[in-house]
């Protein structure tokens, strides 16, 4: 995954506009259509900054993909980390793809589950 998907994806997880992420990181909205477009520009190391912020996210991982387990919390999930937040995305876009009744399966066998630690 590139930059440019995991910057998408993360306003897409976010609920937010490109406007809106570029409005509150200070950037223009070409700028910001410049680094989600076709051209794939990569920002500079100051607006990657700006960026990870309003989304919630380490500069890290939006340029690697990797994630800084001793990195704080994500501000938008309280005290959720980036790791568990990154798994959690995963696991609810599976979940979204079952039928109604596989749905309540996992839900049951995940509340027993968590009954038992």
């Amino acid at each position: 995954m590139t930059f440019r998907e995991r910057l998408r994806e993360q306003i897409e997880f976010c609920g937010l506009l490109d406007k809106e992420v570029a409005a509150q990181a200070g950037i223009s909205k070409r700028s910001m259509d410049s680094y989600v477009g076709s051209e794939s520009c990569i920002p500079s190391a100051e607006v990657a900054v700006k960026l990870a912020k309003v989304l919630g996210v380490s500069v890290e991982y939006l340029v690697t993909g990797e994630i800084n387990k001793d990195t704080e919390a994500n501000p938008k999930l309280g005290v959720i980390n980036q790791a568990t937040e990154i798994k959690a995305r995963k696991l609810l876009n599976l979940f979204a793809n079952l039928s109604e009744r596989d749905q309540e399966l996992l839900m049951s066998f995940a509340l027993t589950m968590n009954e038992v630690q």
